[in-house]
């Protein structure tokens, strides 16, 4: 088996499990409760979008260069790593960051109830949660609320956070 097509094999093993872990969060966040401002760090969320876009681009391109040879295997394993690149990323955009039934969904993560440690407003609009997750202990995350959605903010989040 050519070295190109086991590349293609791995990167198509690596989406799946992407868009299976996609999947899963998705379902398991819930309803969406109250729908959040961006936060200051959501913009890096898109950076990071823009890259990998950018890195698998010039991933495909170097491979179609060193394929010099007419095989359709390797044609068929790039059309497939570019459609589990776009369900992955429409995936990604079914998720925007809010209070859900389930947790919250901030900065590309889904924190369930029991992670969140604990929250504060630290602006009339700004509340600040503190996650514990298994990587980053202590993890901090603020959004912008509208200021009209604050009671309803309150009320779900007291009602979950112990």
């Amino acid at each position: 088996m050519d070295t190109i097509i086991k590349i293609y094999l791995i990167m198509i093993i690596f989406l799946s499990i992407l868009i299976i872990i996609q999947l899963y969060t998705v379902i398991r966040q819930g309803k969406l409760i109250i729908k959040t401002k961006k936060s200051k760090y959501s913009n890096i969320w898109w950076v990071v979008g823009i890259i990998v876009w950018v890195l698998a681009i010039i991933f495909y391109c170097v491979i179609g260069y060193l394929n010099y040879r007419n095989n359709t295997y390797i044609n068929i394993l790039g059309n497939i790593m570019w459609i589990e690149i776009a369900i992955f990323n429409i995936l990604r955009m079914l998720k925007s960051s809010g209070i859900r039934e389930n947790g919250i969904y901030a900065s590309g993560n889904f924190y369930k109830w029991s992670k969140v440690e604990s929250y504060s407003w630290i602006s009339p609009t700004t509340i600040k949660f503190e996650v514990n997750t298994f990587f980053k202990v202590n993890y901090s995350f603020e959004f912008i609320i509208k200021e009209e959605l604050k009671s309803k903010v309150n009320e779900t989040v007291e009602k979950y956070v112990i």
